[in-house]
């Protein structure tokens, strides 16, 4: 496994779940400390194809057992709440027919049903919010240790400091893994280190055409009591809101529209990014009409990392075309956090059995194929050209 963060750590789960008996996780850095760690953690399966909401759908059955298994992990299943307006509302009825088709379980809250749901939110009447009952949120400082012990706990390796140099390849296939500490012998390699990847894969021979983005969480201090609200996508406002498990609220926004975010080489780390000074200004404006609580909130903190966007805005998910036994995992956009037990789960299913339980191909890294890769790296792209999808 090549990356440590909630991808990588959710593969190396699974693998040893189906038997692989050796499984070692490299990192150039620590454990979940790249963008896993500044995730807001959102879950819904409210998804625009049917293989996202399949794969959704899985990632919740993961989180609810994680919440029984992992220590000192609890998976807060507040629901997530989707608000539109009436125009997009409309537009989205044949997704609504799909979700219930798929086992999706929500309810259509509209105006005034909302704060009376919720009395610390705010609607109009001519807002509509589709509630997925299932969903809600997670504490990414606590599910990653939580999942990190599991690991240790099951005798996976875990190598913090450990940067990847180059691939030993015989004839197309893995045969080994170069570190900056010496060569690991494998059959198997699986690099889910998501804004690096090109750094890793082209180590390979490969590159994928995709983007990164700065994206900003601020987080309140905290409330004398817990927020009565869920986990929000608010496509109305462009933003999101969710409570914390320490009564705070937590929030996000892309309305900067930055463009992307060209890292000056594999060595770059996530501490080197700069807070955009309009973001915090945006949330304080706007999301107050959504949640009125944050009118004179005090702010205590923020995280800044970079979400990862592929040509077509849809996870990458596979084995690499022309390379044996290297598989990726990388790519999803605002979702990562959401989708990393499933990703794992069928990067494993890849890695073991050569196949996955659902029809994955949408994820596939073959699919690139008829792509200029080179010339989308290299065109200056905004954020909002690419299309928003909020967890």
């Amino acid at each position: 496994m090549i990356g440590a963060g909630v991808t990588g750590l959710s593969t190396a789960f699974h693998l040893v779940e189906k038997g692989v008996e050796r499984v070692v996780v490299v990192d150039k850095g620590s454990v979940g400390g790249g963008s896993s760690l500044q995730a807001g953690g959102i879950i819904t399966m409210l998804m625009p194809t049917e293989t996202e909401v399949r794969a959704r759908s899985i990632s919740l059955d993961l989180f609810e057992r994680f919440s029984r298994i992992l220590d000192g992990y609890h998976f807060h299943q507040v629901g997530c709440l989707n608000l539109a307006t009436e125009k997009i509302f409309a537009g989205a009825a044949p997704l609504r027919d799909m979700w219930r088709r798929l086992g999706g379980r929500f309810e259509v809250l509209r105006g005034g049903e909302i704060s009376e749901r919720f009395p610390d939110l705010a609607a109009y009447e001519s807002d509509i919010g589709v509630l997925d009952l299932r969903s809600g949120y997670s504490e990414p400082h606590r599910y990653i240790p939580a999942l990190r012990n599991k690991l240790e706990d099951m005798g996976v390796e875990i190598r913090e400091r450990e940067a990847v140099v180059g691939f030993d390849l015989h004839n197309g296939r893995v045969k080994g893994v170069v570190t900056d500490s010496g060569a690991i012998e494998t059959d198997s390699a699986v690099c889910a280190v998501n804004a690096w990847t090109n750094h890793v894969l082209s180590l390979a021979g490969f590159r994928t055409p995709y983007k990164n983005f700065v994206h900003e969480r601020f987080v309140t201090q905290p409330f004398p009591e817990p927020p009565r609200l869920p986990a929000v996508n608010d496509h109305i406002l462009n933003g999101y809101v969710r409570p914390t498990d320490d009564n705070r609220l937590l929030l996000g926004t892309s309305v900067d529209n930055l463009g992307s975010y060209e890292m000056h080489g594999p060595d770059f780390d996530v501490s080197e990014l700069d807070p955009h000074p309009e973001a915090l200004p945006f949330l304080k404006e706007n999301l107050v009409r959504r949640a009125p609580m944050l009118e004179g909130a005090g702010w205590d903190y923020h995280t800044v990392g970079l979400i990862s966007l592929a040509y077509d805005v849809k996870p990458v998910i596979g084995p690499v075309p022309g390379v044996d036994g290297l598989y990726v995992g990388a790519h999803f956009h605002s979702g990562g956090f959401a989708y990393n037990p499933v990703s794992g789960l069928l990067l494993a299913e890849h890695v073991v059995d050569g196949g996955t339980r659902i029809n994955s191909e949408l994820y596939s890294p073959a699919r690139f194929g008829n792509v200029d890769t080179e010339a989308f790296l290299a065109a200056p792209i905004m954020h909002d050209e690419m299309g928003v999808v909020r967890h």
